[in-house]
């Protein structure tokens, strides 16, 4: 299932990635997509609630050279937080708590 979202700052809908089983696979560009200076990837705030409301269980983020695994449940630690850089209110995991694969 396509997970679809809003972004402020395109004023356009967008692919925020894909439900495949009970993970959510996030294909990304690190040049466009790493927020370099937590060297972390967001994931939108609504899309992360509708990951707990599907029961997503794991999150893989792909970028062209590499498979970076992580639990919503990291997602979710209140050590993780929300903040908004102009495309909407999104939680920001940092490369250094997923897994290589």
């Amino acid at each position: 299932m396509i997970l679809r979202t809003f972004d402020k700052k395109k004023k356009c809908e967008i692919v925020a990635g894909e439900i495949v089983d009970d993970v959510f696979v996030k294909k990304v560009d690190p040049k466009k997509h790493l927020m370099k200076m937590f060297n972390a990837y967001g994931i939108q705030e609504h899309v992360i609630q509708r990951l707990v409301a599907t029961k997503v269980q794991d999150i893989s983020i792909v970028e062209p050279s590499r498979v970076l695994t992580s639990k919503l449940s990291d997602w979710l630690s209140p050590n993780i937080k929300v903040m908004d850089y102009g495309s909407g209110k999104q939680r920001f995991l940092p490369v250094t708590k997923m897994i290589v694969v």
